[in-house]
C-alpha cells in the first residue's frame, strides 16, 4: 500500500490539495489520508472511489499506476492477501465476476 499513498500524495500536490482540503472534498478525515499516504492505512474500495471523485480523476487512475508498477509476484500476494480477508460470501461474488471477466 505503499505505492498507493505515494500515489495518492502526487495526485493530490499535483492539484495543489492539502491533506484537508482533499479530505473536505471526499469527506475524510485528512489525518486518515495522511495515513494512506504513508502506506499504513488500508482503504476500503469505497473510499477510494470517493478519493477519486474528490481528484476528479476515475478509480483505474487512482489505483492502475500502482498495479502497473508493481511486479506480477507482488500482485498476486496483494490478490491473494485481500481474498483471504474477505467474507465466504463476498469471495463467491469475486469467483462471480472473475467467471465472468473470462467470457
Amino acid at each position: 500500500m505503499h505505492n498507493f499513498g505515494d500515489h495518492l500524495r502526487s495526485l493530490r500536490k499535483a492539484r495543489g490539495l492539502s491533506q484537508d482540503q482533499l479530505g473536505e472534498r471526499a469527506n475524510l478525515n485528512g489525518k486518515y489520508l495522511g495515513e494512506l499516504e504513508r502506506g499504513s492505512g488500508n482503504p476500503s474500495l469505497e473510499v477510494m472511489a470517493r478519493l477519486a471523485a474528490a481528484l476528479e480523476i476515475d478509480l483505474g487512475t487512482l489505483v492502475g499506476d500502482e498495479l502497473a508498477r508493481m511486479s506480477p509476484d507482488a500482485v498476486r500476494a496483494e490478490v491473494s492477501k485481500t481474498v483471504a480477508s474477505l467474507s465466504d460470501g463476498a469471495v463467491r461474488d469475486l469467483a462471480r465476476m472473475l467467471r465472468l471477466a473470462r467470457r
